[in-house]
């Protein structure tokens, strides 16, 4: 077994995984670059307007050349190029206007306001100057960039804090890779596809660099979260049984199905692989924590195996919802993304994820687990009640009211928050003790003991009795080894 100072050393394997991420920043920073020196307009364009997934509205301008194009001009076309809006090709490889090349002009239509017109911009090449201002406009260094990105750069920060605590550490080792691809691939990788006009006419190997930028998410991202809740706190099926099997196929299938993407022309299969491994990933985590749950015995396992769950959960869930918003309402995505329940939601998350898989790898202040989990559900169930009751309390008492007078009350309000406010305290005691007794059996059953125990103290006066009932409450609840009482007379 490594100890805790053997974990905090280098061995191998770390210094593998710790040479594969800063090459993977250092090529996803390179290929940025030379995309962003491509022929271009020199203007950054925002992610989403209106639910189309590709940029269009411009931001900001850094190229040295003057230029006609305003903040907040919606591009709508590239000269006879219209921008594209298909989600299967998000990775460039269009093909450019004619004459598209440095010391061009082409015409754009551009809405200004209400109004379409097209403008004569001149192309050029962002110098390093602008290349770099290009790249702290996507690291999230503007005016609002601290708060947007917040969420994002703590989980970043974690995981190399996490794998400097524990080198040796699998676990660590396989939150580096996940979150350090992901901060190469959108933050460094990605810093060129703002520039829409050099991203999207990428071509020959700017192309397929860009692509394979992109395909970081199926590459290691979600292959190393799965291995990360099939191989911690213990491993479990298939990693059990075939421990180097089951990482090259996680891995290997789909790096075969990047590399067919391109030959195939379809990008069917690649956003099948993506939604398949974000599936595996989903049923991993549920069966594996019933399974732990119910079966392993072993206190540290199931704590550690908790607080995966929870942090796990905290990641999932936003984007889960983000992209749902995304693909089914995207005008409603819009218009909450910038709104401060969304940014408070994106700092509890930011906080809460990289928090538990601290705790879980680091085992610092391991159990307290039970206790987060037991307020989670008490509290939520709780929650949900009380807002149910709530509802449900001034929809009757308003249908009343205007049955009875024609119109509806104020009264109706007052009397459901005055009657909530009454359940508060009984209905919390009464879904903790069901919570407890269905779920934290052992806690439930030692606090019956003590109850009992109390009124056994009030009723009994024989010394001696009470003196034997309390090292059997104490063998009951605490479970040491031996307990002994010193009575002095």
């Amino acid at each position: 077994m490594i100890t805790n100072a053997e974990q905090r050393r280098f061995d191998r394997a770390s210094w593998l995984t710790l040479a594969f991420v800063l090459g993977f920043a250092v090529f996803c920073t390179v290929v940025s670059a030379l995309v962003m020196r491509l022929p271009s307009d020199g203007c950054v364009m925002s992610d989403y307007s209106d639910g189309a997934p590709m940029p269009q509205i411009v931001d900001s301008c850094y190229g040295t050349w003057p230029t006609p194009l305003h903040h907040g001009d919606k591009v709508l076309a590239f000269g006879p190029v219209p921008i594209s809006n298909d989600p299967t090709a998000p990775w460039g490889g269009q093909t450019p206007p004619p004459a598209w090349d440095f010391g061009a002009t082409i015409e754009y239509m551009v809405q200004r306001g209400d109004t379409t017109i097209v403008l004569p911009v001149p192309i050029g090449q962002l110098g390093w100057g602008g290349v770099a201002r290009v790249f702290g406009y996507t690291l999230g260094f503007g005016p609002d960039g601290a708060v947007k990105w917040l969420s994002e750069y703590l989980l970043y920060l974690s995981a190399v804090i996490i794998f400097a605590l524990a080198p040796r550490s699998g676990a660590a080792r396989l939150l580096l890779v996940s979150f350090g691809a992901h901060f190469a691939g959108t933050r460094l990788g990605w810093a060129g596809a703002p520039v829409s006009s050099a991203f999207s006419f990428a071509q020959g190997p700017f192309y397929y660099a860009s692509y394979l930028v992109s395909s970081f998410w199926v590459l290691t991202f979600w292959p190393s979260l799965l291995l990360l809740v099939l191989s911690f706190p213990r491993r479990v099926w298939p990693v059990a049984r075939w421990p180097r099997a089951t990482p090259a196929l996680c891995y290997g299938v789909p790096a075969l199905v990047v590399l067919l993407t391109p030959a195939l022309g379809s990008w069917v299969l690649f956003l099948i692989v993506l939604l398949a491994q974000f599936l595996l990933l989903a049923v991993a985590l549920i069966a594996v924590t019933a399974h732990t749950f119910a079966r392993v015995r072993d206190r540290v396992v199931r704590a550690q195996t908790g607080w995966l769950l929870l942090g796990l959960a905290c990641y999932i869930a936003p984007v889960v919802i983000g992209y749902s918003l995304i693909l089914f309402a995207p005008q409603a995505a819009n218009q909450i993304d910038q709104s401060v329940p969304i940014l408070l939601l994106d700092i509890v998350t930011g906080i809460g994820t990289p928090l538990c898989f601290g705790i879980a790898i680091t085992r610092y202040r391991l159990f307290d687990i039970e206790l987060v989990i037991r307020r989670t559900l008490v509290y939520s169930v709780l929650t949900l009640t009380l807002g149910a009751a709530y509802l449900v309390g001034v929809v009757a008492l308003q249908a009343l009211f205007v049955r009875l007078t024609g119109q509806e009350s104020a009264l109706a309000v007052v009397a459901s928050t005055l009657a909530i406010a009454a359940l508060f305290g009984p209905l919390r005691r009464g879904v903790q003790r069901v919570i407890d007794r269905r779920f934290f059996r052992r806690k439930y059953d030692a606090q019956q003991v003590l109850e009992r125990f109390a009124l056994r103290v009030q009723q009994q006066a024989d010394l001696d009795a009470l003196a034997s009932n309390m090292l059997h409450v104490v063998q009951e609840t605490l479970e040491p080894e031996g307990a002994q009482l010193w009575l002095v007379r």
